[in-house]
């Protein structure tokens, strides 16, 4: 056991290089899963300047100075971010309202499916449509004592939130601003020798940036795709429920099948079994296949695509361990691991 022990050290762990960026991992690791809650703001001011910074040297590229780049970015930055606090009020008005109107939901969906049951009696028994309706009002209680529970953490959400809106911004702009300043306190840790490192966060620098920008891109327009459709149909909710619609493009697979429920029971809810409900499917199906089979090919490049296994095993995995952000970067943080693997330097033992 410790020959086979040994075997392993020397032949992945054989150079100075290799010992640092395996305990950076851990470390790293170690630190987020403890600690992400708490050092959750800066993740996310990372990532926003990470981003800013692309599109800094974006602009440069196009022989802009660098001080007027550094402030287009900004101002594109802080421009986007007070506008989140313009349509906050909105989203949280029709999420108070679609929880107000559950129980008229639930009530549709009963109505529909004992039409359904009287209509195809040979597929339904009288004891299963009664089952299901008592397990749906189950649900129905649940949702609704979790919501009671928001609503009482409502003053320690307010007060996280505005030290969010305080902090993001601020170390945003130091962050991109003093980048050339805080990399070399970074770099100090690292060993003589970045052969590796080097080579994964060049090839990561690249497919981070295009996947998460190109990610902002599609739910920008799957949502504004969403919510033309739907205010064209008349759904209610229509904000909210785009909304989901395009944020479900962050975790994939599951995602779509997720915000269908929410989008066909509040077509249910509104019309019925009706042309309009048939409408609404049709339409909703649409834009799934036309995101699947047309956008997401335009805007990620094939390096980026993994085996379908390695992707929900990612979800499931980095999502139970760091909730939306690890559903987010699920599939950075599996090319990034892919990546690591394909660079790793091994030593022929003989």
């Amino acid at each position: 056991m410790l020959d086979l022990l040994k075997g392993l050290l020397d032949r992945f762990f054989f150079s100075e290089e290799t010992v640092y960026f395996a305990l950076f991992l851990l470390g790293a690791f170690l630190l987020l899963f403890f600690f992400g809650g708490i050092l959750l703001p800066i993740l996310i001011s990372l990532v926003v300047a990470f981003l800013l910074n692309g599109l800094v040297q974006t602009l440069e590229n196009f022989k802009f100075p660098r001080w007027l780049s550094l402030t287009t970015s900004l101002l594109v930055f802080f421009v986007l971010y007070t506008s989140l606090f313009l349509i906050l009020p909105s989203i949280g008005s029709q999420i108070n309202s679609l929880i107000q109107s559950l129980p008229n939901i639930v009530e549709a969906l009963q109505q529909a499916l004992s039409n359904l049951a009287s209509s195809y009696p040979e597929f339904f028994s009288e004891e299963e449509v009664p089952n299901l309706f008592a397990n749906l009002s189950s649900q129905l209680n649940n949702l609704l004592a979790q919501a009671l529970g928001q609503i009482a953490g409502t003053i320690s959400f307010a007060f996280s939130a505005l030290i969010y809106a305080i902090l993001i911004p601020l170390m945003v702009f130091f962050f991109v601003k003093d980048k050339d300043t805080l990399l070399p306190l970074i770099s100090f840790f690292a060993p003589e020798e970045k052969g590796l490192m080097d080579s994964i966060f060049s090839e990561m620098n690249d497919q981070l940036y295009n996947y998460v920008t190109g990610k902002l891109i599609e739910i920008f327009i799957v949502t504004l795709v969403s919510y033309i459709a739907f205010s064209f149909l008349g759904l209610p909710y229509t904000f909210l429920l785009a909304l989901l619609v395009g944020l479900s493009v962050m975790i994939p697979f599951f995602g779509a099948i997720l915000v269908t429920v929410p989008v066909l029971l509040v077509g249910l809810y509104e019309w019925g079994i009706s042309t309009e409900f048939w409408w609404l499917l049709g339409v909703y199906g649409i834009i799934q296949a036309l995101d699947g089979n047309v956008l997401v090919p335009l805007l990620f490049s094939a390096r980026n695509k993994l085996h379908p296994v390695v992707i929900v095993i990612s979800v499931l995995f980095f999502g139970g361990i760091w909730g939306f952000w690890g559903l987010f970067f699920a599939i950075p943080l599996a090319t990034f691991v892919k990546a690591i693997i394909n660079s790793w330097p091994q030593q022929t033992l003989e």
